[in-house]
């Protein structure tokens, strides 16, 4: 056997170009048949052949139910026991969990499991190999099985088939012999204690020349946006499976726009009631700045992935500007990427401007707040200081007083005469203490 020239490189974080040569012999078990793959139990499928093993494919979309009995596909694939199916089913209406469209017809079928799509007998029509009428299959909330036994069936490669069955969270695209995969991070809006929360979730695309399968494991619309985009463009722009994965990715990046707009106007409303809010709504007030923030980091985190994610598929998958784009729209895919990666920097854009605005605004109220405490203080020293100036000369006139309340005879001439002594003391003591509080604000005793 000829000695194999394989090469595996990686480009970034997000893009590895795996490029294997003469796969062919050592996947020359693609002409097994399946008594042989029985045998062997388990299926290893070629990376490198286009074609669909049909039978496969038949056994899942059998009006019968699949029997669980014998080898399965991929079942000598070990998942780790940290990764583990979602517990919680995803709350799919039944009639819409899974979506298949065929180009070649144009038709659309829905149903709660394969074998209700009823389309076994017209496979080899529906999944062509024509790039110019694609095929599109949705799933959500596959089952392990399911996986398997399309893996298998549309020549899947073993590390796809982990990355999706134990739902790898990072964004990425991977570019492989027969087709590429790619996740991208969408999200669901939850409610918390403190308002709301942003939690994501994973939509994963493997797509052929002819093809394009889907996956998600969350109740999600965006696979009936996108069919309904399909059916309002049909005729209109070409749809190929490049197409229907920009497709995916418009839909994802166009949810966080209502999102974003809900934060914009918190954010003013934030800024509006920055110097109005009361001391003693401070903690409330706080900690609705911390909650907005925290939304925008979290949205902001969900964008900055799909950047990289449209410059590789532009560079790897997007052809050169056609002639025929005003014709026919949609074979030019950089305009359309390019008008993506627009609508992504302006979102982030402008939840660093919320973020920027959001900060400056906390700082704002903090030194207010803090303003506000040291003119509390300042006032609190000050009628101490008057408390302890008026302490003091109450204390002088209270021993003037005593001197004149001793119970002796001291000959005093105001008590011999019949002057109202008690009157001019009265009103010395109210003399003295007036020109010592004089004394005490000229000297800034208070």
């Amino acid at each position: 056997m000829a000695a194999h020239n394989n090469r595996i490189s990686f480009n970034s974080n997000v893009t590895t170009i795996i490029d294997i040569d003469d796969y062919n012999d050592s996947f020359a078990m693609s002409a097994f048949t399946q008594s042989e793959s029985q045998a062997s139990g388990s299926i290893t499928p070629p990376v490198n052949d286009r074609r669909i093993d049909f039978e496969i494919l038949e056994k899942l979309l059998a009006p019968k139910r699949v029997d669980d009995d014998g080898p399965q596909p991929y079942e000598n694939i070990r998942i780790d026991e940290h990764y583990h199916m979602p517990p919680k089913v995803a709350r799919v209406p039944k009639s819409q969990r899974i979506i298949l469209y065929s180009g070649t017809s144009e038709s659309t079928y829905r149903a709660s499991a394969f074998n209700a799509l009823n389309v076994h007998e017209d496979l080899h029509a529906i999944f062509s190999d024509d790039e110019h009428h694609p095929w599109w299959l949705d799933v959500q909330n596959p089952s392990v099985q399911e996986l398997r036994l399309l893996c298998s069936a549309f020549r899947i490669h073993p590390l796809t088939f982990e990355d999706i069955v134990t739902q790898e969270s990072q964004e990425k695209i991977q570019d492989y012999t027969t087709y590429y995969f790619a996740s991208v991070w969408s999200y669901h809006v939850v409610e918390v204690n403190d308002g709301k929360a942003f939690e994501p979730c994973t939509i994963y695309t493997v797509v052929f020349p002819s093809g394009t399968l889907s996956f998600s494991f969350s109740t999600t619309t965006h696979a009936m946006n996108v069919l309904e985009r399909i059916e309002l463009l049909k005729g209109v722009v070409a749809v190929k499976s490049d197409w229907v994965f920009y497709a995916f990715v418009d839909n994802i990046v166009d949810s966080f726009g209502p999102s974003i707009l809900e934060i914009d106007l918190e954010v003013s409303e934030i800024e509006e009631a920055v110097y109005t809010t009361r001391e003693g709504d401070m903690q409330a007030f706080l900690l609705k700045i911390d909650g907005v923030r925290k939304r925008v980091s979290a949205l902001t985190r969900l964008l900055t992935g799909k950047t990289k994610v449209l410059l590789s598929f532009e560079k790897h998958h997007c052809m050169e500007i056609s002639s025929d784009e005003d014709v026919r729209p949609g074979h030019n895919l950089k305009l359309y990427v390019n008008d993506v990666q627009d609508h992504i920097e302006g979102m982030l854009s402008n939840l660093h401007q919320s973020e920027s605005l959001l900060s400056r605004s906390q700082s704002n109220y903090l030194a207010q707040a803090s303003h506000e405490t040291l003119q509390g203080r300042t006032r609190v020293n000050d009628l101490m200081a008057l408390l302890t100036t008026v302490s003091m000369i109450l204390t002088a006139l209270n021993f003037v007083a005593g001197m004149f309340g001793m119970n002796v005879n001291a000959n005093v001439p105001l008590y011999m005469n019949s002057t109202p002594a008690w009157y001019i003391i009265l009103g010395g003591e109210i003399f003295v203490f007036m020109v010592l509080m004089v004394l005490a604000k000229k000297f800034k005793w208070y």
